[in-house]
């Protein structure tokens, strides 16, 4: 039985992703910082593990005592402050990267190509050298790192992870709805845009089989939905599912209304240190509603492929 170390296993992804092991077999060691989700409980072959991926000395205490680590703690947000996002997404990267016996992989995020329009983006598509935040910063600065001191390793790029038991986008996206009566967009794509949804059952089985295929070591891969939806369509499905009864009609403004709108909303919440947005959107989400972000899925749709081959012949 190989085992492997999960980060971050009390989360939304780090939970599919524990669970999608533990289907194959794995030996999974589930580091959770704080909350044990009474699923995570259940499952068989999970040794649950509390911790913080930011203790140094805690974690190289499991050095050459897992076969993989699969990093997915960290701080996903469009607002806080460099500080924080350095020692939550970029320094744990340097010692978890050591301890595997065999390789790391490391969830990243598609926002390390920029958000601006896209048309079939695949891997080989450059990063982006001046992000807007210190998310991708700190990201872009993990892979850069990984890429010239790591010997076996793969990259995973979610896009916007959804699936059951998101409680963070589609919240953030039905908090909004639940008070507005309008459906707004900013700027030349008027809510047509791609909007780059990735379930997070495509994040959890494409995490699975890198690990257990060699095919994609030292390499990065995208997790975006091979169907593609609009923002607008994105929004009335949240609408419709908690909303029924809800109309929404659309209103379309120019960009920089919500470039400026975003500013107020980033400055406000950074300055009176918030872990949350004081409204949306802020100006990253703003890029991010109003771009089409249209990513290529053939490279994780061979990596499930040969996942889902795996099971049929067990």
């Amino acid at each position: 039985m190989k085992s492997v170390l999960v980060t971050g296993a009390g989360g939304f992804i780090g939970l599919n992703v524990v669970k999608e092991y533990s289907k194959y077999g794995w030996h999974v060691i589930a580091l959770v910082h704080n909350n044990v989700p009474d699923e995570l409980s259940s499952l068989e072959h999970v040794e649950i593990v509390k911790g913080d991926v930011t203790n140094e000395d805690f974690m190289s205490g499991y050095r050459d005592s897992v076969d993989i680590v699969c990093h997915v703690a960290g701080l996903a947000k469009d607002i806080g402050s460099y500080e924080k996002f350095a020692k939550l997404n970029y320094e744990p990267v340097k010692y978890l990267s050591k301890l595997p016996r065999e390789k790391f992989v490391y969830v990243s995020t598609s926002d390390v190509y920029g958000i601006k329009d896209f048309e079939n983006a695949t891997e080989d598509s450059p990063l982006c050298e001046f992000p807007k935040n210190p998310y991708p910063h700190f990201k872009i600065k993990s892979e850069k790192w990984l890429c010239e001191n790591c010997s076996k390793y793969v990259i995973i790029r979610p896009a916007a992870v959804w699936g059951e038991g998101d409680k963070t986008l589609e919240n953030r996206f039905r908090e909004f709805l639940e008070v507005s009566p309008y459906i707004i967009h900013f700027g030349k794509w008027k809510g047509q845009n791609r909007w780059p949804l990735a379930n997070v059952k495509n994040v959890a089985k494409t995490i699975v089989s890198v690990s257990m295929f060699n095919d994609f070591d030292n390499s990065a891969i995208t997790i975006i939905d091979s169907q593609k939806t609009t923002i607008d369509e994105y929004y009335r499905q949240i609408g419709k599912k908690y909303f029924p009864h809800k109309v929404y009609k659309t209103i379309t403004l120019p960009f920089w209304i919500g470039k400026f709108l975003g500013f107020i909303s980033t400055s406000l919440s950074n300055m009176l240190n918030r872990k949350d947005p004081l409204f949306d959107p802020t100006f990253y989400a703003v890029h991010h509603v109003s771009s089409n972000l249209d990513f290529s899925s053939e490279k994780m749709e061979k990596a499930i492929h040969m996942l889902d081959e795996k099971l049929v012949t067990k």
